[in-house]
């Protein structure tokens, strides 16, 4: 899979300069992400009689980070759609009934699953995660494996004028966490009457999906990722590094919610890795 992934990576060019041959470095070609997706397929039941080419919560940057973070197995694959809340509404039945389908249509290959959010009134807040298999409606005991992460693009300021700390970004970084080592579980996923719960113990799930999709919160302290800080509340400083927030007040579009972070959903996304390759032009 290493070769196959070496594809994403800036290629250079010999030139010669003065008479002396050297190497510069060309301008590497910006990635179009929707190589790497798969067809939605016709869908009677949503009145779509063509297939579609489908439009992700992610920049192509963003989408190759994570690629860099998969399991090697499943990098360079393209991925499949099987829930958004733009086609499909926020209908928990819908995605329970998404991820009974795919399973059966997988037939035993492994399916794992990329949960993709984004939150506040201008969808401003994108976190996420990546989990060893789907989400179904009987995984009332938590499932995954350590090769689990979430990913988030910290929150922005809602103006230059204002007393918090938040900021964005400012090219739209990622920031992973995976679970370390040494970590105090294993709680990587649960489903309960619809809910999605990622990572557990301590204050409560790194992120959890409320049962009526419309609301995200993320406690501030989950031991099964190392984290001390609500993903809702992080910032990135100057230098792409990600650090807790000082200020006590919560940043634009982040409430609390029996004492922990929340904030009403945008968008929702939950992809797969298909069986399939793609080529980064």
């Amino acid at each position: 899979m290493g070769n196959n992934f070496a594809r994403f990576l800036p290629f250079s060019q010999s030139a010669k300069a003065g008479g002396a041959e050297g190497t510069r470095e060309a301008p590497a070609p910006q990635f179009e992400v929707g190589a790497a997706l798969e067809e939605v397929e016709p869908d009677v039941y949503l009145k779509r009689d063509t297939a579609m080419t489908p439009s992700i919560l992610l920049t192509g940057k963003q989408f190759l980070t994570l690629q860099r973070h998969l399991p090697a197995r499943v990098q360079s694959r393209r991925w499949r759609l099987l829930f958004c809340s733009g086609l499909h509404g926020f209908s928990r039945v819908a995605l329970q009934n998404s991820c009974t389908k795919e399973l059966r249509r997988a037939r035993g290959k492994e399916r794992p699953a990329i949960l993709i959010i984004s939150a506040g009134s201008e969808g401003n807040i994108l976190l996420g995660a990546y989990v060893s298999c789907i989400p179904q409606a009987s995984n009332k005991r938590y499932v995954g494996t350590e090769e689990s992460f979430l990913f988030c693009v910290p929150p922005p300021s809602s103006s230059s004028s204002s007393s918090s700390s938040y900021s964005s970004s400012s090219d739209g970084e990622l920031c992973i966490f995976t679970a370390p080592e040494n970590a105090a579980n294993h709680y990587f996923m649960r489903c309960d009457n619809g809910s999605i719960a990622v990572g557990g113990g301590g204050k409560g799930p790194a992120i959890f999906l409320h049962d009526d999709l419309a609301t995200v919160s993320c406690s501030t302290f989950c031991p099964t990722f190392g984290l001390k800080e609500s993903l809702l509340l992080l910032n990135a400083r100057s230098n792409g590094y990600c650090d807790a927030a000082a200020a006590a007040g919560c940043p634009s579009d982040v409430r609390l919610e029996g004492g922990e972070p929340a904030a009403s959903v945008r968008s929702i996304q939950l992809w797969t890795v298909g069986d399939e390759y793609f080529v980064a032009s």
